[in-house]
């Protein structure tokens, strides 16, 4: 959902839900999943889920935290959240050019570059479209856990563990 940094415009949803199949691959449970849709299930496997209407940015994060954060400018705010909070998985576009995206891999437990295009879950605003995403995806684990449950991902891309200095 959109954090209270800025607005995204009225043609274009930040909505994209991950599918189902990509928790029964990982087989953990979630304390928390800051950016969670208000008008819309999701399979998301978490006790606590945070909307638009509670700025999940804002709040106090605890335990293991599951993030598909908006899509756009704010992805940057919610990566150095999970960053600074250091115990969770991470599900965002491929923008290896970002400042955001450099300063996660060089955090990161392991990460895993997807080959290829995840067919997301559209959101309301998005429902007339196919769930394919306009671009790649990577996925950050944060904590030896999420490290090792991203392993069982591997196959769908090149996983990068962290190479200690």
């Amino acid at each position: 959902m959109i954090g209270a940094r800025e607005a995204q415009p009225k043609h274009k949803s930040v909505e994209w839900y991950t599918p189902a199949w990509i928790f029964e691959r990982l087989g953990l449970q979630f304390d928390l999943d800051p950016s969670s849709p208000h008008d819309y299930v999701t399979a998301v496997p978490a006790e606590t889920k945070y909307t638009i209407f509670d700025d999940g940015l804002s709040k106090e994060w605890s335990g293991r935290v599951w993030m598909n954060p908006p899509y756009g400018p704010d992805t940057g705010f919610w990566m150095r959240r999970l960053i600074s909070h250091g115990d969770g998985i991470a599900l965002v576009f491929s923008r290896t050019d970002a400042e955001w995206f450099q300063e996660a891999m060089a955090c990161a437990s392991a990460t895993l570059l997807i080959k290829g295009r995840i067919a997301f879950v559209p959101g309301h605003e998005n429902s007339h479209k196919k769930g394919r995403s306009g671009a790649g995806s990577a996925m950050f684990a944060f904590g030896d856990e999420c490290a090792i449950a991203l392993q069982g991902l591997a196959d769908l891309g090149v996983l990068v563990p962290r190479i200690a200095a």
